[in-house]
């Protein structure tokens, strides 16, 4: 790499790490751990890793105030995106739509949080968990897949990557925070920036 093309990507990877900080505080949390992402790929530097690395949770997304809220985002980020898939146009319509579905989340939601089933499980437990759980979501027309699972291997070394492995981009972050993260709800619905 040149030393020009060097300072362009230091240049990217400070104005990524400068809009994740502006999302942040206008509240877009997910999607300023994104843009931090995006900043750690352009450029291996420290402190925006450790910041990274510091506002993530287990699941690659935005810590939640606690464990539990973490784990709805979790949920409710793996259903909806099951659902946006499965559409043809891959978005939502109208307001009682969106109304409609996050009931239906919610309504499983207090099944799974009630049960206590999630107690004795890993956070990779838990995401499998939410990953077989299949929402019975109303459609006009029958989706052609309900359930899709992507499975990340390392084809150099035909292995399969866990959460905790280094993403195989060569970013150096955890699978889980990097190309493995679980999209939050306001990507989902507008957006990865």
């Amino acid at each position: 790499m040149s030393e020009r093309e060097g300072s362009h990507r230091e240049l990217l990877a400070t104005l990524h790490n400068y809009i994740a900080v502006s999302l942040r505080k206008a509240g877009m949390r997910n999607r300023a751990v994104g843009s931090w992402v995006e900043s750690v790929r352009l450029s291996k530097r420290g402190n925006v890793r450790r910041k990274l690395l510091r506002v993530t949770n287990e699941y690659g997304m935005a810590r939640q105030v606690n464990e539990e809220r973490d784990n709805q985002q979790a949920f409710y980020g793996v259903q909806l995106s099951r659902y946006i898939r499965s559409k043809r146009s891959h978005k939502l319509g109208t307001r009682a739509e969106i109304d409609m579905i996050i009931e239906l989340m919610d309504q499983y939601w207090n099944q799974i949080s009630s049960s206590g089933i999630l107690s004795d499980m890993s956070h990779a437990q838990r995401l499998a968990h939410f990953r077989d759980t299949v929402i019975v979501f109303p459609f006009l027309s029958v989706p052609e897949v309900l359930k899709i699972e992507d499975v990340a291997i390392d084809f150099c070394h035909g292995t399969r990557i866990g959460p905790n492995d280094r993403c195989v981009c060569g970013s150096g972050l955890p699978y889980r925070t990097c190309h493995g993260r679980t999209p939050g709800i306001d990507e989902i619905l507008s957006g990865k920036f």
